[in-house]
């Protein structure tokens, strides 16, 4: 499991074309509007099985016109930041369990990194209660390992 921040703003590059002979160059346009970050949560596993993803929106309140055109069973969630945090990862748990569906006899290895929003204690009990092994990685490092 990890999670991405996506810009509601881009930036795109586009080619230049010059005179005969001299060289292309690349050329950053940017928007002069910053954005809002939606938080996208991801989760696969070994044998390429997807849980539906999770967007948390930086919102007050939710809005059914912001899932219309949302990947099926995609976990809608919002924050004032648009960012994970404590109580956000329980109700991405319970979507992961529903999914997962882990057991005493077949019990599902999560791992995500050490971010302070996925190592409260109420997540790490709860975890054990649902019969998730739960690894931790350094924060920031889950794409290099």
């Amino acid at each position: 499991m990890d999670e991405t921040g996506i810009s509601t703003v881009h930036n795109r590059t586009l080619k230049v074309i010059t005179p005969k002979g001299k060289k292309k160059t690349d050329c950053k346009i940017s928007s002069a509007e910053r954005g809002q970050t939606v938080t996208a949560v991801c989760c696969m596993s070994a044998t390429r099985v997807f849980v539906p993803p999770a967007l948390i929106l930086p919102r007050k309140r939710m809005n059914p016109l912001l899932y219309k055109d949302a990947p099926n069973g995609t976990l809608l969630l919002i924050s004032d930041t648009g960012y994970m945090n404590s109580h956000l990862f329980i109700d991405w748990l319970k979507h992961f369990i529903k999914l997962a569906k882990p057991s005493t006899e077949d019990p599902v290895l999560l791992i995500a990194d050490n971010h302070t929003s996925n190592c409260s204690l109420h997540a790490v009990l709860f975890c054990r209660e649902n019969h998730i092994i739960f690894l931790t990685l350094p924060p920031q490092t889950s794409y290099m390992l």
